[in-house]
């Protein structure tokens, strides 16, 4: 088994390398739960990262099979099998153990659209007399009309609204660093108008926050006894947001996915265009 000496240490020192490696922020992230599990996992069974074959690692996707979604699974898997490839490139194990089929996703259920009616519905049910209701009535706009990701709207920075004359407003949100997916999104009336009432309101408390500058998140997680730091959303906050109000609207299945591809199934928006 893995002991507490100069192999632990450089494992550890390979697991901070592989990670601040990532590009993406969310990456890192999804990345860093999945080595933490599988290190939970694996002391439960009395072993360590060098003493794990590839049936610890089958049985440790049975055990997440019980718990998340196959394409979950899929992604955990890949994590460890691209930190196993470190591992091996620094010698630390032989062989990467993490080379096997992972869960199929055949069978796997299309997600459907939201209807316009639902996401109109949608789109007017947050308070906005309150701090919380303007914040949340931003992140549905930026998922319902512009179809920005989760993890888009999580990485947005204030620095990021920039001038873009090709529409309307003479505004866009510049998004995706760090992915191909980078882009400047022209922002409507609409959007733009949502921004503007949450920051407004918002202002103050992230200068009390030190939640204010270019780096700092623009939108900012809100709680009751701000100031807290200005803390950034996460996709796991916007997910049980988006689930918050359908379920208000009788769909409890509703997600942040089913209200994108409703901004998708639309027109393109004007002036949004890819940066190359």
């Amino acid at each position: 088994m893995t002991g507490p000496g100069l192999a632990a240490g450089r494992l550890d020192a390979c697991r901070w390398a592989f990670l601040t490696r990532l590009g993406s922020e969310t990456t890192r992230r999804v990345y860093g739960v999945a080595l933490v599990q599988f290190d939970a996992w694996l002391r439960e069974q009395g072993k360590g990262w060098l003493d794990a074959t590839p049936e610890d690692v089958r049985a440790f996707c049975q055990f997440l099979l019980a718990r998340v979604s196959p394409p979950t699974v899929g992604v955990r898997l890949t994590a460890l099998r691209k930190f196993y490839t470190e591992l091996v490139a620094h010698r630390l194990v032989g062989h990467n153990p993490a080379r096997i089929v992972g869960p199929s996703t055949r069978g796997r259920r299309r997600v459907a659209a939201c209807d316009a009616p639902l996401l109109a519905a949608l789109l007017a049910l947050p308070d906005t007399r309150t701090l919380v209701g303007l914040r949340d009535a931003c992140v549905l706009r930026l998922l319902g009309e512009p179809g920005l990701r989760v993890s888009e709207i999580c990485l947005l920075r204030q620095q990021d609204v920039v001038r873009y004359p090709d529409v309307e407003t003479g505004l866009g949100l510049h998004v995706g660093q760090g992915t191909r997916w980078v882009r400047t999104v022209g922002l409507s009336p609409a959007v733009k108008a949502a921004l503007d009432a949450y920051l407004r309101r918002d202002l103050p408390l992230r200068r009390l926050a030190r939640g204010f500058g270019p780096e700092a998140a623009l939108i900012q997680g809100t709680a009751a006894n701000r100031p807290v730091g200005g803390p950034s959303l996460t996709p796991r906050f916007i997910f049980k947001l988006v689930r918050r109000y359908g379920m208000l609207l009788d769909c409890p299945t509703l997600n942040p996915q089913m209200v994108r591809r409703a901004a998708r199934a639309k027109a393109p928006e004007e002036g949004s265009v890819t940066n190359v």
